[in-house]
């Protein structure tokens, strides 16, 4: 007889940022599954919107229903109602006549794999109001390798939330969730290249050498072939060494990088006026577009901002980064990396584009980031969608943040006194944009005004206070925003400004708060907007390039 021996597991105990992290997981979730009779109600008066769908199902669930839980799993969840009758662009309560069984009918139905293809964990909730019985579903947002939801068995059948609209995705939006669903990532595939020829020789000389100053001792390797190896840039299928897509993608020859991607890595624009008066008519006064391997690619950006900086800097040739690396570099290098290792290489059908105007940089981006807004702003790596091409990265200095350097672009433009920067992550188009604007967060007129509240308030708490005179209201990614506190400190923060009597919670999540109603009048009243002049390209420029502007279309695309 055999005998196993056992010990017993030590109870695991989260550290306590983990046990943070946690916390305002739950309470972010339970805030989105929570729809409380007020919130319904003040739904109601607005238009129908991308989270929220209203369905009149008197006598039955309506058929088309699923075709709302397909397109708000594929994009950012939202709450499906029931009960609802829109008219002349009104919403009216009309009741759900037997709500048990038009409950049990939809829910049935939502985990039946043959009407729908994944198990989402849909939660409703019973409103018994005057006019009648109203029925709320939140559906969740599916997990990333459970994309595309469908319904019917059918995979052209999946569906994308655009405004208030459940879209039928086209081909390629289907290719683009089925290559960020792939457990093998796009850019770890091996491909069947000439290993004596596809690599940049300077690229791969000018890496090694930056790996070695990065990892001391850490570059045994007696060529450069054995060091790709070690690295995982080449790999080994069928006792023949193949190079994979990231190792092309960073230090391959121009010709094999426009084989494995036909389409620019990225297009760089300046111009002379201010984001509002941008249109696709409006040439820029500068430009760089660039077909070759990423690590050129980050050289020609680095030298194209530096050519356009007002403020002469010095950068180190071995490294590209500027020796005293002021926050608005950090913030830029940073969003410029994010830019170049973070983009959907399988989509040839748009372009990364980096936008210079006088008063902000935008950066536009194929391919949504996996994490949301807050949990981008959290500390530590993140779930990325090129791991080959960000941990070649990493490993020589550039990318000074794990995952996507999200917290340093805003930790950057916190130091600089400005707004923070605006994250547009599009679920449903899969893809990233990010602004940088040079507006300063604190006025002399705010600063006036704080002045005479009668409390004092900390740094921190003046720059949440400012940006909820702008806005009317704030939530806790906000506050993270604004402060680089994690979520808990963030709560705390809040709760001292709700003793001070500045700001009041709306709705019962505990998530989002707004000014104190009697502060509304006397400054969202006062709410100028101040830009500054661009601080970082200069406006007096030398001639124009003849190169034709090759991506309005892209930018038409991008929807800039």
């Amino acid at each position: 007889m055999i005998q196993r021996k056992t010990s017993v597991a030590r109870p695991y105990v989260p550290s306590e940022q983990e046990s943070r992290r946690w916390r305002d997981g739950a309470l972010a979730l339970r805030a989105k599954l929570i729809m409380d009779r007020k919130e319904l109600l003040a739904r109601l008066q607005s238009i129908e919107w991308s989270d929220i769908e209203f369905k009149e199902a008197t006598w039955a669930a309506p058929k088309d229903s699923l075709e709302t839980v397909s397109a708000f799993a594929n994009t950012a969840g939202g709450h499906l109602v029931f009960g609802v009758k829109q008219a002349n662009g009104t919403f009216t309560i009309t009741g759900v006549t037997n709500a048990d069984e038009v409950q049990n009918t939809f829910l049935g139905w939502v985990r039946d794999q043959n009407k729908i293809s994944v198990f989402l964990p849909i939660n409703g909730s019973v409103h018994s109001l005057a006019e009648g019985t109203v029925l709320a579903f939140y559906v969740p947002e599916a997990k990333r390798n459970e994309k595309p939801v469908f319904i019917d068995r059918t995979p052209h059948k999946a569906y994308i939330r655009r405004g208030a609209r459940d879209d039928t995705c086209t081909r390629d939006e289907l290719l683009r969730f089925i290559r960020d669903a792939s457990n093998i990532r796009y850019d770890a595939e091996p491909l069947d290249i000439d290993t004596s020829r596809c690599f940049d020789e300077t690229s791969v000389r000018w890496y090694r050498t930056r790996f070695a100053a990065s990892n001391p001792g850490k570059d045994t390797a007696a060529d450069d072939t054995a060091f790709l190896r070690n690295w995982g840039f080449l790999v080994e299928q069928g006792g023949v060494l193949r190079p994979t897509r990231a190792a092309i993608l960073v230090l391959g020859s121009g010709e094999y990088v426009r084989q494995v991607l036909p389409r620019m890595v990225t297009d760089v624009q300046l111009y002379r006026n201010t984001s509002a008066d941008y249109d696709s008519a409006v040439r820029w006064a500068d430009r760089l577009t660039v077909e070759d391997n990423l690590i050129k690619a980050w050289q020609s950006i680095v030298e194209f901002y530096f050519r356009h900086s007002e403020r002469p800097f010095a950068v180190d040739a071995s490294t590209l980064r500027r020796d005293d690396d002021p926050p608005d570099y950090i913030s830029f290098r940073e969003a410029a990396i994010n830019l170049l290792i973070h983009q959907d290489f399988g989509d040839t059908t748009r372009v990364p584009v980096i936008r210079f105007f006088r008063d902000q940089t935008e950066f536009f981006n194929p391919g949504d980031a996996f994490g949301s807004r807050e949990q981008l702003l959290d500390p530590g790596d993140k779930e990325v969608r090129n791991p080959g091409i960000v941990n070649a990265f990493r490993r020589i200095g550039l990318s000074d943040q794990g995952g996507t350097g999200v917290r340093a672009i805003f930790d950057g433009w916190r130091r600089l006194g400005y707004l923070p920067p605006e994250i547009e992550n599009h679920k449903a188009e899969k893809s990233f944009r990010l602004r940088l604007r040079k507006e300063k967060l604190i006025t002399e007129a705010q600063l006036l005004a704080q002045a005479s509240l009668g409390v004092t308030l900390s740094g921190q708490e003046a720059d949440v206070f400012a940006y909820l005179t702008r806005k009317g209201q704030i939530d806790i990614a906000d506050v993270k925003a604004l402060t680089g506190l994690s979520g808990a400190d963030a709560r705390q923060l809040v709760q001292r400004l709700t003793v001070q009597a500045l700001l009041v919670a709306q709705g019962e999540t505990g998530n989002l708060f707004g000014l104190a109603e009697h502060l509304r009048p006397r400054f969202l009243a006062e709410t100028p907007s101040v830009p500054l002049e661009n601080q970082h390209v200069a406006a007096e420029l030398g001639g124009e390039k003849s190169t034709d502007q090759a991506t309005d279309q892209a930018g038409a695309a991008a929807g800039t």
